[in-house]
């Protein structure tokens, strides 16, 4: 993923949209970030996953 890209995603994602929850790891959410994938979910059960090239 262009680290442009994953930047402005993770500005977007930092806060979950729905809980304001700024947490990952240990049950609170989960950041991964592949080839052309950044996936952001959270505890409330949030969930966003976004391809580069879409």
């Amino acid at each position: 993923m262009n680290i442009y890209k994953f930047l402005e995603l993770g500005k977007k994602y930092n806060d979950c949209p729905n809980c304001g929850n700024n947490f990952i790891g240990n049950g609170e959410g989960k950041l991964i970030v592949e080839n052309d994938t950044f996936y952001r979910s959270c505890k409330c059960g949030f969930e966003v996953t976004v391809k580069e090239n879409e």
